[in-house]
């Protein structure tokens, strides 16, 4: 007799050798492992051969991808049966992570495309922008930047405000010797200022008429002649309408090699007019002398403007100097400006005639010039 008293042997449906009238057992892994140690010691090995037929059955019937090959004992630890199952088969794999992968990320692709296509747009845009901004800066700086003229003084600028450039014709006409020769400089009077004087009929400007009042009565030519070296130049008057009289003035370079390059002279001045109006009760013969100066700008390179095919052609003895060009006669206000007296028959001065003086910082000018300024 043993543990649990006597027993009876049968054959259950598997084959495997059982005990009738076993008594009830501790429903536990451990009761069940000590129950194989008693009674059998081949137990396990023919259990495990029965639970092999059995899964050969189950794969048999298509159900192997549901049902998992695990150890009977299912109490015991994954170290202890020392059997594992692959379910899937490689192919079975990654036609499950492809078809995860297009889940998780469905529309993915179209995005990334939008995504792609956008940014492309972007830098297409910025290198258009990007061209079109280096030739707006190229075209700006291959002209000269135009700066008005003001008449106020002397020292005004000399730069026109409209030439920018040298015309073909002008640069074909430049003398060999330039600047060396005798010039005419055909030129329009372009503004007349009194202020230095309280009388305005004591100062004027041949030919009395501005260029915006009328076009064919404004020409001026002055003859002028350039001589001396590089560096030593020298610019005289001849015989002009103007009685603007002055001899070896010297001839400076400024900004040399730029488009704004230029001659440029100033003298002192003492210009001597006639008033065509009365200054006497007894309408004498009378002269006022305006003690200033002149100056005179030659450009190089810059383009003259007139005379234009709409003024009248001037008429020169000379080579038409080829660029633009200004000349102006300037005077200050102040004490005995003008100083005025009656002339006698032989051309002498006689008595002064008296004039309220003005500010010393009035001017009086005359502005002659073959370009014109922008409105």
């Amino acid at each position: 007799m043993g543990i649990w008293g006597p027993k009876k042997h049968y054959l259950n449906q598997v084959g495997f050798e059982q005990h009738q009238d076993q008594p009830k057992r501790i429903s536990t892994s451990a009761g069940h492992r000590l129950t194989v140690i008693l009674e059998n010691g081949s137990f396990d090995s023919q259990t495990a051969k029965a639970h092999e037929s059995h899964r050969d059955s189950v794969r048999k019937s298509g159900l192997s991808v549901i049902l998992p090959d695990v150890p009977e004992d299912r109490g015991a630890s994954a170290h202890s049966s020392g059997y594992s199952y692959n379910v899937w088969t490689e192919n079975e794999k990654f036609a499950a992570l492809r078809n995860n992968q297009q889940i998780a990320k469905r529309g993915g692709w179209k995005r990334l495309l939008i995504l792609i296509a956008i940014i492309l747009l972007l830098i297409i845009a910025l290198g258009v922008g990007l061209g079109m901004g280096l030739k707006k800066k190229s075209e700006s700086s291959s002209s000269t930047t135009a700066t008005t003229t003001t008449n106020s003084d002397s020292g005004s600028s000399d730069t026109p405000a409209s030439p920018t450039s040298t015309s073909s014709e002008s640069s074909s006409a430049q003398p060999s010797n330039f600047p060396i020769g005798t010039y005419s400089l055909v030129t329009f009077l372009d503004t007349v200022q009194t202020n230095c004087t309280s009388n305005p009929l004591t100062w004027t400007c041949a030919p009395y008429t501005d260029y915006y009042t009328s076009v064919s009565k404004s020409q001026a030519t002055f003859n002028w002649i350039i001589s001396g070296s590089k560096g030593a130049y020298k610019i005289s008057s001849t015989d002009n309408p103007f009685s603007i009289a002055f001899k070896n003035a010297d001839l400076e370079l400024l900004d040399e090699g730029k488009d704004k390059e230029r001659y440029r002279f100033q003298i002192d001045q003492t210009r001597t007019i006639s008033p065509s109006t009365n200054l006497t009760s007894d309408h004498a013969a009378v002269e006022c002398d305006f003690v200033g100066n002149l100056q005179g700008v030659m450009y190089t390179k810059m383009a003259k403007e007139y005379p234009s095919d709409k003024d009248p052609d001037a008429s020169t003895s000379y080579t038409t100097w080829p660029y633009a060009l200004k000349v102006e006669q300037t005077a200050a206000g102040g004490k005995n400006v003008p100083s005025c007296y009656k002339t006698t028959s032989s051309g002498q001065q006689g008595e002064s005639i008296g004039l309220d003086a003005e500010d010393a910082t009035t001017m009086c000018s005359c502005l002659y010039k073959n370009w014109h300024t922008p409105t």
